[in-house]
Protein backbone atom coordinates (compact mmCIF):
# COMPACT_ATOMS: atom_id res chain seq x y z
CA UNK A 1 0.00 0.00 0.00
CA UNK A 2 2.94 2.54 0.86
CA UNK A 3 4.61 2.25 -2.09
CA UNK A 4 2.02 2.00 -4.17
CA UNK A 5 0.76 5.51 -2.91
CA UNK A 6 4.80 7.02 -3.42
CA UNK A 7 4.06 5.41 -7.06
CA UNK A 8 0.83 7.19 -7.78
CA UNK A 9 2.21 10.33 -5.48
CA UNK A 10 5.82 10.59 -7.95
CA UNK A 11 3.04 9.63 -11.12
CA UNK A 12 0.76 12.49 -10.08
CA UNK A 13 3.90 14.93 -9.79
CA UNK A 14 5.37 14.04 -12.56
CA UNK A 15 2.31 14.58 -14.89
CA UNK A 16 2.34 18.14 -13.50
CA UNK A 17 5.70 19.18 -13.68
CA UNK A 18 5.96 17.82 -17.71
CA UNK A 19 2.40 19.69 -18.52
CA UNK A 20 3.41 23.06 -16.02
CA UNK A 21 7.81 22.74 -16.59
CA UNK A 22 8.23 25.20 -19.16
CA UNK A 23 6.45 28.02 -17.53
CA UNK A 24 7.40 27.32 -14.04
CA UNK A 25 11.00 27.37 -15.05
CA UNK A 26 10.57 30.17 -17.34
CA UNK A 27 9.04 32.05 -14.08
CA UNK A 28 11.50 30.26 -11.66
CA UNK A 29 14.55 31.76 -14.34
CA UNK A 30 12.56 35.00 -14.40
CA UNK A 31 12.59 35.81 -10.67
CA UNK A 32 16.10 35.01 -9.76
CA UNK A 33 17.58 37.13 -12.86
CA UNK A 34 15.05 40.06 -11.74
CA UNK A 35 16.10 39.52 -7.66
CA UNK A 36 19.73 39.80 -9.57
CA UNK A 37 20.96 36.50 -8.16
CA UNK A 38 23.42 33.93 -9.22
CA UNK A 39 21.89 30.49 -9.09
CA UNK A 40 24.68 30.09 -6.05
CA UNK A 41 23.12 32.04 -4.08
CA UNK A 42 20.03 30.90 -4.58
CA UNK A 43 21.26 27.45 -4.03
CA UNK A 44 22.35 28.81 -0.50
CA UNK A 45 18.78 30.52 0.36
CA UNK A 46 17.30 27.60 -0.81
CA UNK A 47 19.06 24.76 1.13
CA UNK A 48 19.73 23.25 -2.21
CA UNK A 49 22.74 22.27 -4.37
CA UNK A 50 23.47 24.79 -7.26
CA UNK A 51 23.38 22.26 -9.78
CA UNK A 52 19.82 21.44 -8.94
CA UNK A 53 18.76 24.93 -9.61
CA UNK A 54 20.80 25.31 -13.06
CA UNK A 55 19.01 21.39 -13.76
CA UNK A 56 15.67 22.98 -12.95
CA UNK A 57 16.56 25.84 -15.44
CA UNK A 58 17.65 23.96 -18.22
CA UNK A 59 14.25 21.71 -18.57
CA UNK A 60 15.28 19.06 -15.39
CA UNK A 61 13.18 17.56 -13.25
CA UNK A 62 12.66 18.32 -9.56
CA UNK A 63 10.44 17.00 -6.52
CA UNK A 64 7.99 19.48 -5.37
CA UNK A 65 9.93 19.88 -2.29
CA UNK A 66 12.79 21.81 -3.93
CA UNK A 67 10.25 23.77 -5.93
CA UNK A 68 9.07 24.49 -2.68
CA UNK A 69 12.51 25.54 -1.75
CA UNK A 70 13.39 27.85 -4.82
CA UNK A 71 10.36 29.63 -4.40
CA UNK A 72 10.80 30.67 -0.91
CA UNK A 73 14.05 31.30 -1.59
CA UNK A 74 12.88 33.90 -4.66
CA UNK A 75 9.75 34.97 -1.80
CA UNK A 76 7.28 33.84 -3.93
CA UNK A 77 3.62 31.53 -4.18
CA UNK A 78 3.33 28.52 -5.36
CA UNK A 79 -1.28 28.65 -5.84
CA UNK A 80 -2.36 25.47 -7.09
CA UNK A 81 -5.34 27.06 -9.45
CA UNK A 82 -8.36 24.63 -10.93
CA UNK A 83 -7.95 24.17 -14.47
CA UNK A 84 -11.04 26.13 -15.25
CA UNK A 85 -10.18 29.09 -13.31
CA UNK A 86 -6.70 29.32 -15.05
CA UNK A 87 -7.07 31.97 -17.79
CA UNK A 88 -8.86 34.11 -15.88
CA UNK A 89 -6.02 34.23 -13.10
CA UNK A 90 -3.36 34.28 -15.79
CA UNK A 91 -5.49 37.35 -16.70
CA UNK A 92 -5.66 39.25 -13.70
CA UNK A 93 -2.12 38.16 -13.13
CA UNK A 94 -1.13 39.28 -16.93
CA UNK A 95 -3.46 42.77 -16.09
CA UNK A 96 -1.69 43.54 -12.88
CA UNK A 97 1.89 43.60 -14.34
CA UNK A 98 1.29 45.52 -17.22
CA UNK A 99 1.12 48.78 -15.91
CA UNK A 100 4.92 47.80 -14.69
CA UNK A 101 6.53 47.11 -17.46
CA UNK A 102 5.70 50.51 -19.19
CA UNK A 103 7.86 52.32 -17.15
CA UNK A 104 11.01 51.48 -16.12
CA UNK A 105 11.39 50.41 -12.43
CA UNK A 106 13.46 52.79 -9.84
CA UNK A 107 17.03 52.19 -9.23
CA UNK A 108 18.26 50.59 -5.91
CA UNK A 109 19.72 53.85 -5.28
CA UNK A 110 16.40 55.82 -6.53
CA UNK A 111 14.24 53.14 -4.09
CA UNK A 112 15.89 53.76 -0.69
CA UNK A 113 16.84 57.53 -1.28
CA UNK A 114 16.20 59.70 1.86
CA UNK A 115 14.57 62.97 0.80
CA UNK A 116 15.55 66.26 3.53
CA UNK A 117 12.56 68.16 5.44
CA UNK A 118 13.13 70.57 2.90
CA UNK A 119 13.23 68.68 -0.73
CA UNK A 120 9.78 66.69 1.35
CA UNK A 121 7.78 69.74 1.51
CA UNK A 122 8.77 71.25 -2.01
CA UNK A 123 8.05 67.87 -3.70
Amino acid sequence: MYIRCIFIHNLILKTLAHTMKPKVQEIIRARRLALGLSQIEVARRSGIQQRQVSHFERGGDVTLSTLLKLAQALDMELVPVPREDAAKVESLLKAKREPAFSTKPPSLLERYQVKDDEEQSHG
